[in-house]
């Protein structure tokens, strides 16, 4: 992990300033696949103030005892993701699946019933560029 629970801070900030709401909530017909977005890291992004990194976010819908995979790939730039949950705890964060991977993966299993927010971030404050994030239900 790159920097323990950075976003801890970072999201008790956005929780007092009421900027937790996500850009996107998608639910597909398809019950595996929870959210699928494409994005870009770039100038105007929301900015993380424990390490000025950028950052963009999405929600979707979770249900209690539903076990999830978040996968966050970029081939510009080293992906760094966090699932937060209805609460607005860390519940799961991470850098690299493998050592030699740039792709970031969590997989959790879901504590509660809510609205669970997806943070799309860079490994540092150089991070710029193309993304996928999805988070589908574990088989």
């Amino acid at each position: 992990m790159k920097r323990g629970m950075w976003l801890a801070g970072s999201v008790a900030a956005f929780t007092v300033l009421g900027m937790m709401g996500g850009s996107a909530i998608a639910q597909t017909a398809d019950d595996t696949l929870l959210l699928s977005e494409e994005g870009i890291l770039e100038e105007g992004d929301s900015v993380l103030p424990t390490d000025n990194s950028l950052y963009d976010q999405y929600t979707f819908e979770g249900k209690a005892g539903q076990s999830v995979v978040v996968t966050l790939a970029s081939d510009e730039f080293n992906s760094y993701v966090a699932l937060i949950g209805p609460d607005t705890e860390v519940l799961a964060e991470n850098d690299d699946m493998t050592p030699d991977v740039q792709t970031a993966q969590v997989e959790v299993t879901l504590p509660a019933d809510g609205t669970y927010t997806v943070f799309a971030n860079g490994f540092d404050s150089t991070s710029r560029g193309q993304y996928k994030i999805e988070v589908v239900v574990a088989e």
